[in-house]
């Protein structure tokens, strides 16, 4: 049996169509991936930005955060629980916004519940400030809601310094 028998062989059209259902799957994956899935793929990884129009938003401050990003985010995906509709796959900053002097970053994996708790709490409480440091590990710290707000699970905000 020379080569070419051997190619267009049994043997051969099966790899051949090994090797040509691998690359589509390939394709797709990385394909799916660019699109975002189900997610809301706003396009703020590791990878380098496309253009200004694709890097996360710059608040003012974390009141001007949930007036502009928040709230009309919510509007249009009321049954999102995630900031960014995932489920089980880590974050990426969604929008950037300045504390006490310092640029902190408000992650995908934040759930909107505690954000629309402070928003409550600050049209209850005008001029107060919502968030303190909540000390880590590493020593920088994260920001979370004051107690007197009322929202106790920590992992459902994700605010860092960025």
């Amino acid at each position: 049996m020379n080569r070419v028998e051997a190619i267009f062989g049994s043997l051969g059209i099966l790899l051949l169509v090994v090797v040509l259902l691998s690359g589509l799957l390939r394709f797709s994956r990385k394909s799916r991936s660019r699109r975002g899935g189900d997610t809301l793929d706003m396009g703020f990884g590791d990878e380098e930005y496309e253009g200004d129009e694709s890097r996360p938003s710059q608040y003012a401050d974390f009141a001007s955060l949930l007036q502009g990003f928040i709230l009309p985010l919510h509007k249009a995906h009321p049954g999102w629980e995630r900031l960014d509709g995932a489920y089980g796959v880590p974050g990426r900053p969604l929008a950037w916004f300045d504390w006490n002097g310092t640029r902190y970053g408000l992650n995908g994996e934040t759930q909107f519940a505690p954000l629309l708790q402070a928003h409550e709490w600050m049209s209850q409480h005008p001029g107060e400030d919502p968030l303190i440091i909540q000390k880590t590990k590493g020593g920088a710290g994260r920001l979370t809601l004051r107690p007197e707000i009322g929202w106790t699970d920590q992992k459902a905000l994700r605010i860092e310094t960025g």
